[in-house]
């Protein structure tokens, strides 16, 4: 009998040997890993189980579990350093942006310091005013602002080398302002060109209002916001103005990006009539309050036209949505911004702030304008150049009444 085997065999028991070791390899692979995961998870005293069959997807016991997870396996093997306060202010950042709502934002301490910065109409910055999509709109005489060349439409896309293109406008203007004498870089897009400025922080005393008499006795007043100064200085256009004899009056809050409910129903008193309806809100459980001219209206019987467009929102849709249900002005222009909803700011115990959107509003013929805007009497574009066809239509409006 041949005690040597066949090549078929001695073939086949290699084959088997080979498989075996690779067997134990991948076993002890495994076993390698979990040792690793359960390092991690000892380290940093995660539990990765959670026996819980509540019907929420993600209970809050496993939605703190998966972040210390998350952060676990950061620490362990991510390849550069991290700073672990801005990596929490990013995971507070990212929990405000899956609301998917751009209105809704997590302010750290230092962005919501600047942001509640006074509103006396003075702030340490450079003299702009940008809308919501961060164009400038408008560019103070004798400021930073104008000294650097800045100019109106510039697209503002960083600031200080941070990229602002869809970064919330009050969080954009933030990163503007600064202690007076310091420096910061802007770039912005300016007929397809990108270009780089310096500017250099000063104290700006912001004027919110500005005013002048018109041919045929028509008062004309230009709203930029509607911030804690608005208020006086409108009523101080609005006094001389009439002192000269003003006998029809255009209100031009094209360009303007709102602002404090309270203070544009404080402007609304000047014309609306004691006790009418301005301007209601309703949250998400149905409640919510009603706004009520307090006054007498000071402005009567005279002809008044607002000028809006696509960049009038908020609180500048609210003005002139409450003027044109009252019969009260005619809107010239184009269709406005369409926000029609009303943002809260919740404090946070370390100085830092969640801004959320609370509920909607509603003008006194009942309609939301979210989404929409205001439609306009007479709808008039204004060419990139040239005379003004919007005003022009506004003045040719108000001689015929």
């Amino acid at each position: 009998m041949n005690d040597n085997k066949s090549p078929k065999k001695q073939y086949m028991k290699g084959f088997i040997s080979g498989l075996a070791v690779s067997v134990v390899f991948i076993l002890m692979f495994l076993i390698g890993w979990n040792l690793r995961i359960n390092s991690l998870v000892s380290k940093y005293s995660i539990s990765t189980s959670d026996s819980s069959k509540s019907d929420i997807k993600l209970s809050s016991k496993k939605f703190n579990n998966k972040i210390k997870i998350i952060e676990a396996y950061i620490k362990s093997m991510y390849l550069d350093d991290i700073d672990e306060g801005e990596l929490a202010e990013g995971a507070f950042k990212g929990i405000l942006a899956s609301l998917g709502d751009p209105y809704s934002e997590y302010y750290t301490s230092e962005e919501y310091k600047k942001i509640m910065e006074s509103t006396n109409g003075e702030y340490n910055g450079i003299g702009v005013v940008v809308s919501k999509d961060l164009k400038i709109v408008t560019v103070y005489d004798d400021t930073p602002a104008m000294k650097a060349g800045l100019q109106e439409d510039d697209e503002i896309v960083e600031i200080d080398g941070k990229d602002v293109t869809n970064v919330d406008m009050n969080v954009a203007v933030s990163y503007i302002k600064g202690e007076d004498g310091t420096s910061v870089s802007i770039k912005v897009r300016r007929n397809g060109e990108l270009l780089d400025l310096e500017v250099e922080r000063d104290t700006i005393e912001r004027p919110t209002v500005s005013s002048e008499m018109l041919d045929n006795s028509v008062g004309y007043i230009k709203l930029d916001e509607f911030d804690g100064v608005s208020t006086s200085q409108f009523s101080a256009a609005l006094n001389e103005l009439t002192d000269n004899n003003m006998k029809k009056l255009v209100i031009d809050i094209r360009d303007n990006p709102g602002g404090r409910l309270d203070v544009v129903c404080d402007i609304l008193d000047l014309f609306v009539d004691k006790d009418k309806l301005l301007v209601y809100t309703k949250d998400k459980n149905g409640k919510g309050e009603e706004e009520y001219s307090r006054y007498d209206a000071a402005v009567k019987d005279i002809p008044i036209c607002v000028l809006v467009n696509g960049n009038s929102a908020s609180a500048a849709e609210v003005f002139s949505g409450v003027m044109q249900d009252y019969g009260l002005a005619e809107i010239v222009g184009n269709q406005t911004f369409g926000k029609g909803i009303v943002q809260k700011i919740v404090d946070l115990e370390d100085g830092s702030a969640i801004k959320l959107t609370v509920s909607k509003y509603y003008l006194p013929d009942g309609e939301n304008i979210h989404g929409k805007g205001i439609t306009p009497a007479y709808n008039v574009d204004l060419p990139e150049e040239g005379e003004d066809t919007q005003l022009n239509k506004a003045l040719e409006v108000l001689g015929e009444k």
